[in-house]
């Protein structure tokens, strides 16, 4: 029977791993927990079943939903929304040699092009973040990467509330002008002052609901009147993908 326990014992057996050698790979001390899983008596949740994706080197949605997809309606909306976000990058860009990640999530392998960096981002408490403008000839630059979006922007994450996602110095590519869908990582500001950047999973009823890209964090609920602008992050960026403006000319 094709289940996710089954696919998990099927890709841990064709790696050579054992139960337990899965288990360290994942960071846990015990194997029960991979007993558990491959026989279906507990269910791992998104941020579990990531770190068996990685340590398997299979692709999050052929391990959680099985290649042809068959099991995506029985997880929660947010895991559904990672699948469905996953496989449209693999669309658009393919996978890398590896095979395990989108193209497009890897340092080197993207499209070059120019997108400026316009500030950084403080990370405080529940991934809430203060934009303080970079010191005098330390953030001017450019993210060498391409997007078709004409006012894309780049800002670099400073401090790790959200970690292990997106971890502190790195950059994050904003689409303003392109769709996101349930799964997709988002910038939020709110009228209260607030910004974020959280995973969005719907708006119902006038409602947003944003999930942490740190499972630490709990989920919120806004209400759309509250907040001004919702935008697309496009990518997550290595700090060599940052140029300063002279290197540039």
């Amino acid at each position: 029977m094709n289940t996710l326990g089954a696919r998990i014992k099927q890709y841990r057996k064709a790696k050579g791993m054992s139960q337990q050698a899965l288990a360290y790979a994942c960071g846990w001390e015990s194997q029960s927990r991979i007993g558990n899983y491959e026989k279906g008596a507990r269910q791992p949740n998104l941020h579990d079943l990531q770190k068996i994706a990685t340590a398997l080197g299979v692709s999050f949605p052929d391990l959680v939903a099985g290649k042809n997809r068959s099991d995506v309606e029985s997880y929660s909306d947010a895991i559904q929304g990672r699948i469905r976000s996953e496989d449209r990058l693999v669309r658009d860009y393919g996978r890398s040699k590896d095979k395990d990640q989108p193209v497009s999530s890897l340092v080197g392998w993207a499209k070059d092009g120019k997108v400026p960096v316009l500030s950084n981002a403080q990370l405080g408490n529940e991934g809430f973040f203060d934009t303080i403008e970079p010191p005098p000839g330390q953030g001017e630059g450019y993210l060498n990467i391409h997007s078709d979006d004409p006012d894309a922007y780049g800002i670099r994450v400073m401090g790790d509330s959200l970690m292990p996602r997106i971890k502190n110095g790195e950059f994050v590519l904003i689409e303003p002008n392109k769709r996101f869908s349930s799964g997709d990582e988002v910038i939020v500001r709110t009228s209260s002052g607030k910004a974020m950047i959280k995973e969005f999973i719907y708006l119902r009823d006038g409602m947003y609901r944003l999930d942490s890209v740190n499972t630490d964090h709990e989920t919120l609920h806004i209400a759309e009147q509250e907040v001004e602008e919702i935008h697309l992050v496009g990518g997550i960026l290595k700090s060599s993908r940052f140029l300063h403006s002279a290197a540039l000319f």
